[in-house]
C-alpha cells in the first residue's frame, strides 16, 4: 500500500472513530517523515544536474529540442510565454521538491541565471549541496507516476499542523505546541565592482557599411515613411574617422566572455599617499567616459573639429527628412506655418543594428529612433569610459536621460502600426531610458527627464545626487532629441522663438531667435575616489550642481532673472565654489533679444556676491555652431566644455560681430571669445568652467565641472 492510500485508510479510521484523532496524526506524521527522508535520498542535486534538469522541463513544455537551447536568449525569446512559465515552474517544484514562485522566470530569465538561482535555493533549505546527481527521467517519465508523494507530504504537513490546531483548540489536554522554524532569509544578490578594460578599444575604430532598408508596413497614401537600414549601427570613428572598415560584429552581450578585473590603486604625486590622494578629492564627481552625434559631427571627436574650427553645422532642412516649404511662409504670424526652414539634423538617424542589442527588426523598426541612438550611444559611452559589457553587468550602475516623447508616433500612425505591443513600449519614454538598462543588467536607478531645454543637464545633476546618495556607484547620464516632423519647427515658429534669418547669434545685436537641431550625448560619471582607484580617464570633475524652479513669472515660459540669480549663488555657498577661479562659461545662450541679457546679468549679480574681478571669464555658447538641441542641449554644452579642458583650449563664439545693446560686459567678470585661444589657468593653477541650463518649463540647472590634474 502506498503511503497515499495508508494515509486515507488512517483518516477513514479517525472518521468512523475506530482511531482516536492525536493518534492518527501522528501516524500521517510519521509517515510523512519517512517519505521526506526518501524524498532526500532521490533528491541529490549537483549544479549540472539542476541545469540538466530545467533543460529537460524547457523541451517537454515548449516542445523545443535540446540543440535548440541556448544559454544566451532569455525565456521570453525561446517563446516562453507567461502560460508556459507558469508551467515550467510546477513542473520544477514537483521534479526537484522545492517552492519557486511563479514569476521567478521574471527575475531569472536564462538557463543559467535560473539554475544558479535553484541551485542556492536548494542549498539554503538543505544547508548544504550532495555530491550525486538525480533521475533524469525524473520528469520525463509517465506524468501519472511523477514522484507525487513529496507534494502530497507538503499538503499533509500543512494539512497535520491545521489538525493539530483544531484538537488543540477542543482538548483539556493539549500537547505542547511544536515551535515554528524560522524561515530562512533571502540572499542579497551579489554586486561585482567596476572595473575598467586593460586596453582602451572603442567601438568608434570601426566604421558602419550600410546594407539595404526595409519598411514597416504599406503606408497609407501620402503618408509620411521612415525606413529601417539594419545591420549597421551608426556607430562613428573616435580614433580615426580616415580609416573605415568593416563593422564587426561583436554578437550578443552574454556570449562575450569576461575580463578578470584587476584592482589598480591610484598614482600618488611624490610626498603624498595613495591615501591622502583619494581622500582629497572623494567629494567630486569624475567624467571617464563620453560619447555623443550632433549637427555634422558623427563623433565627439568631430564635434570638437567642428567647435575649433569654427563651423556652423546648421542648414536647410532637407527633403528626405521632411518637406518644410509645405509648411513655409514668410509671414511670422501665419497660424500654423514655420518662417524658419533652418535646422541642425542628424545623419542616418534611420539606420540601427537590432541584433547586436538583441533586439528584432521588427521591434526595432517600430521603436522610436530616440530609443535606437541613445542605445548606441550609451553602449559608445562605456566603451570610451574602458568598460566592457561584461564589466558593468550586474552592477549598481544608474541611467539618467534627458528627453521627451517624439513624433515618430505619426509615422507608426501613418503606417497603421500605433496600436501595437511594440509600439506601446517602443515610443514610451520611460523605456528609452529603460533600454539600456535592461540590455546590460543594470540595477541602478533608471530615470527619464523632461524639463524641456534643461532635461540633460538635469539628468546629469540627478545622476550626481544618486551617486552622493549612494543608491549607484556609477551612472550613465545624457540627452537625446530628434525631429521626424516639421511640427516642433510649426511650434516654434507660433511661438516667433526662431530665427527668420537661419543664424543663431548668441549675445549679438543682431540676434533674432534661435535654432532647431538634434543632437544625443552620453557621459559616464563616477565618484571621483572610486575613479581614482580604478585609474579611469578622467575628463573633468563636477565640482557641484544645482537645480531650482523659476516659479510664477510675466508668463509660464518667461525666464526669472532672480531665480537664476539664486541658484548660481546657492551652487557656489553649497560647494564651497569661489567663481573667482571660474573662467570660462558655457552658457544655455540661445541666441533671443530677451534671454541671454537675463541670463548675463544673473551671472554677474552671482559672481559680484564673490568677486570685483572683471574681463577674465570667457563667455561662449554651442548653440551657435550645431543650433539649439533642446533636450540634448545641455550634455552638448558640457561635452564641449570636456573637449575643450581636454585641449586646454577654448573655441571661438561664431556669428558674433557687436553685443547686444542690453548686456553691459565692461564692469562685469565676463568678455565675448571670438578666436581659438589657449585656455588659462585660474589663481589654483587648474582650469574651471560653468555651465546653465533654462527650460522654457522654468526648470533651471548650474554646474561647475573643474580640470582634473594628478594629485590637485
Amino acid at each position: 500500500m502506498s503511503n497515499g492510500e495508508t494515509i486515507k485508510d488512517i483518516l477513514q479510521q479517525i472518521k468512523d472513530h475506530k482511531l482516536e484523532a492525536r493518534e492518527g496524526l501522528r501516524r500521517i506524521h510519521e509517515l510523512k517523515q519517512r517519505g521526506d527522508a526518501v524524498s532526500g535520498a532521490e533528491q541529490t542535486l549537483s549544479p549540472e544536474a539542476v541545469e540538466q534538469q530545467v533543460k529537460d522541463v524547457l523541451c517537454r513544455v515548449v516542445k523545443l529540442q535540446p540543440e535548440e537551447l541556448s544559454y544566451e536568449l532569455s525565456f521570453k525569446e525561446m517563446g516562453i510565454d507567461s502560460i508556459s512559465s507558469v508551467e515550467i515552474v510546477r513542473d520544477l517544484n514537483e521534479a526537484l521538491h522545492i517552492q519557486l514562485d511563479g514569476i521567478v522566470l521574471y527575475d531569472y530569465p536564462t538557463i543559467p541565471e535560473l539554475a544558479r538561482y535553484m541551485v542556492d535555493e536548494i542549498q539554503k533549505n538543505s544547508g548544504a549541496m550532495p555530491e550525486k546527481g538525480i533521475n533524469p527521467n525524473a520528469v520525463n517519465a509517465n506524468p501519472q507516476e511523477q514522484i507525487h508523494e513529496p507534494v502530497q507530504s507538503q499538503r499533509l504537513n500543512h494539512r497535520y499542523e491545521y489538525m493539530n490546531d483544531l484538537i488543540d483548540q477542543f482538548s483539556t489536554n493539549k500537547p505542547a505546541a511544536a515551535p515554528v522554524k524560522p524561515k530562512a532569509p533571502m540572499k542579497e544578490p551579489a554586486t561585482r565592482s567596476l572595473k575598467p578594460l586593460t586596453g582602451r578599444q572603442t567601438k568608434e575604430e570601426q566604421a558602419p557599411a550600410p546594407q539595404a532598408p526595409f519598411s514597416a508596413g504599406q503606408p497609407a497614401s501620402g503618408a509620411p515613411k521612415l525606413t529601417l537600414k539594419t545591420g549597421a549601427a551608426p556607430i562613428a570613428p573616435a580614433a580615426s574617422s580616415t580609416e573605415a572598415t568593416g563593422k564587426i560584429k561583436l554578437g550578443f552581450a552574454a556570449s562575450r566572455p569576461a575580463e578578470e578585473p584587476v584592482k589598480i590603486m591610484p598614482e600618488a604625486p611624490p610626498g603624498v599617499s595613495v591615501d591622502q590622494a583619494t581622500a582629497a578629492a572623494a567629494e567630486g564627481i569624475a567624467i571617464v567616459g563620453l560619447s555623443g552625434r550632433f549637427p555634422g559631427a558623427a563623433s565627439a571627436r568631430e564635434l570638437w573639429r567642428n567647435l575649433r574650427d569654427g563651423v556652423a553645422s546648421t542648414g536647410e532642412i532637407p527633403a528626405s527628412r521632411f518637406d518644410i516649404q509645405a509648411w513655409y511662409d514668410e509671414d511670422r504670424k501665419a497660424d500654423q506655418k514655420t518662417y524658419c526652414t533652418v535646422a541642425g539634423l542628424l545623419d542616418h538617424v534611420d539606420e540601427f543594428d537590432p541584433l547586436f542589442f538583441n533586439i528584432s527588426p521588427k521591434e526595432a523598426e517600430i521603436m522610436d529612433p530616440q530609443q535606437r541612438i541613445f542605445l548606441e550611444e550609451a553602449w559608445k559611452a562605456l566603451e570610451d569610459a574602458g568598460y566592457s559589457d561584461q564589466a558593468v553587468q550586474d552592477t549598481r550602475c544608474g541611467v539618467f536621460v534627458g528627453c521627451a516623447p517624439s513624433d515618430y508616433t505619426k509615422h507608426l500612425e501613418a503606417n497603421r502600426l500605433s496600436n501595437t505591443a511594440d509600439a506601446f513600449t517602443g515610443t514610451s519614454s520611460s523605456i528609452l531610458a529603460a533600454r539600456i538598462s535592461y540590455f546590460l543588467n543594470l540595477k541602478g536607478p533608471s530615470i527619464s527627464i523632461d524639463t524641456a531645454c534643461s532635461s540633460s543637464l538635469v539628468a546629469v545633476h540627478q545622476a550626481c545626487v544618486s551617486l552622493w546618495n549612494e543608491e549607484c556607484d556609477m551612472a550613465l547620464a545624457g540627452g537625446i532629441r530628434l525631429m521626424i516632423t516639421p511640427d516642433s519647427m510649426v511650434q516654434s515658429s507660433q511661438m516667433e522663438i526662431l530665427s527668420a534669418q537661419g543664424v543663431c547669434r548668441p549675445f549679438d545685436q543682431e540676434a533674432d531667435g534661435t535654432l532647431l537641431s538634434e543632437g544625443v550625448g552620453v557621459v559616464v560619471l563616477k565618484p571621483l575616489k572610486q575613479a581614482l582607484e580604478n585609474r579611469d580617464h578622467i575628463y573633468g570633475v563636477i565640482r557641484g550642481s544645482g537645480v531650482n524652479q523659476d516659479g510664477r513669472t510675466n508668463g509660464i515660459t518667461a525666464p526669472s532673472v532672480n531665480s537664476q540669480i539664486q541658484l548660481e549663488k546657492r551652487v557656489y555657498e553649497k560647494f564651497r565654489i569661489d567663481p573667482a577661479e571660474i573662467n570660462y562659461v558655457e552658457a544655455h545662450g540661445t541666441g533671443t533679444a530677451l534671454g541671454d541679457p537675463i541670463e548675463v546679468k544673473a551671472l554677474t549679480e552671482a559672481f559680484r556676491e564673490f568677486t570685483q574681478d572683471s574681463q577674465y571669464c570667457a563667455l561662449g555658447s554651442v548653440k551657435a555652431n550645431i543650433g539649439h538641441a533642446t533636450m540634448a542641449a545641455g550634455v552638448a554644452g558640457m561635452i564641449k566644455i570636456l573637449l575643450s579642458l581636454k585641449n586646454r583650449q577654448i573655441p571661438p563664439l561664431i556669428h558674433y560681430n557687436r553685443l547686444n545693446e542690453k548686456i553691459r560686459l565692461d564692469e562685469s567678470p565676463f568678455y565675448i571669445n571670438t578666436e581659438l585661444v589657449d585656455w588659462p589657468e585660474n589663481k589654483r593653477g587648474s582650469r574651471m568652467a560653468a555651465i546653465s541650463g533654462f527650460g522654457f518649463s522654468g526648470t533651471n540647472c548650474h554646474i561647475v565641472i573643474e580640470e582634473y590634474r594628478r594629485g590637485s
